[in-house]
């Protein structure tokens, strides 16, 4: 069975991402676990990855962590459902090969989706994204570091309603991206940009953008602004334009599949504290500003998350 599978795959992915901190940097089968952190590399203690959009806003930094999240993503009064609200709980896994290259587990979990009318509630799988990312440039001296990766989503999630296929549809993604940061003292700005191209008719494709900018105010307690965009390139075919629901929009947690999708821009803030130096808890707020409320399931959202790095 399809549960089977993927939990047999998150066992063993977390089991072995928690055998990491019994390695030392040179670790099993020459794998420097340690990654941009290796001696002679960045400062662990100014690791401060984004926190909102996680599955799209990825750090440049190479890194071997797990990082469970829990959203509380509310969906907007004037969207065809009347509102509702979707909970997500999901597991991220990386792990650095070298000081450059590192491999990525950046989207998966369960989600809950309840809606307040017209659509049945359901739950399930979400869809698997994974892949890698090398640092194009590793300035630790100047504080500087620009990565590239490539991830494929695998459309394995189940969730369901109403006929619509809200994951599990189509051929899957591909998503080619840049990511970088740089370090002022206790200044340090992130950004990213990426291409979320469908590899079927069935789904939309687009461009995401992510921006970060996080200061020490005391000592490892880190608040941060975010900002993000979601601009679709292409629609899918769920619904055709001539239809009433051709322009629905559903955000990264699922793909409604309409023809002429939305621009989603969210603005917000949070806080990460270090409660140690390979332990980081993150929590932030977003709300979607771009005027679109009757279209997009993105109302505002709730991220959090808790990263163990090794």
């Amino acid at each position: 069975m399809k549960f089977d599978r993927i939990f047999a795959a998150s066992l063993v992915s977390a089991l072995a991402l928690l055998a990491a901190p019994s390695f030392a940097a040179d670790g099993p089968l020459g794998l420097e676990l340690d990654g941009s952190f290796s001696e002679g590399g960045f400062d662990r203690t100014r690791y401060v990855p984004p926190v909102t959009h996680p599955t799209l806003n990825e750090t440049p930094f190479i890194t071997t962590e797990l990082r469970p999240i829990y959203a509380h993503h509310n969906i907007p009064n004037d969207f065809v459902t009347s509102g509702g609200e979707i909970n997500v709980i999901a597991l991220q896994g990386r792990v650095a090969i070298t000081e450059r290259l590192g491999f990525i587990a950046t989207t998966d979990g369960w989600g809950d989706f309840d809606f307040d009318a017209v659509l049945p509630d359901t739950d399930g799988f979400l869809d698997i994204a994974a892949g890698f990312k090398y640092a194009l440039i590793h300035d630790p001296a100047g504080g500087n570091i620009l990565t590239a990766g490539l991830r494929y989503t695998a459309p394995i999630g189940d969730v369901k309603t109403a006929g619509i296929d809200l994951t599990g549809r189509g051929d899957g993604f591909l998503n080619p991206f840049l990511t970088g940061a740089t370090m002022m003292g206790d200044l340090q700005l992130q950004g990213s940009a990426g291409v979320q191209i469908a590899l079927s008719n069935e789904n939309w494709s687009y461009v995401h953008l992510g921006g970060h900018a996080d200061y020490e105010v005391y000592d490892n307690v880190f608040p941060f602004v975010e900002a993000n965009a979601i601009l679709p390139v292409d629609g899918g075919n769920q619904f055709p334009k001539g239809s009433p629901l051709g322009r629905l929009t559903g955000a990264d947690i699922a793909d409604i599949g309409a023809a002429n999708p939305r621009d989603i821009v969210t603005l917000g803030g949070g806080l990460r504290f270090r409660l140690t130096d390979n332990v980081l808890l993150g929590a932030a707020y977003e709300h979607n500003i771009a005027s679109n409320d009757e279209d997009t399931v993105f109302d505002w959202r709730i991220t959090t998350d808790l990263v163990v790095h090794f």
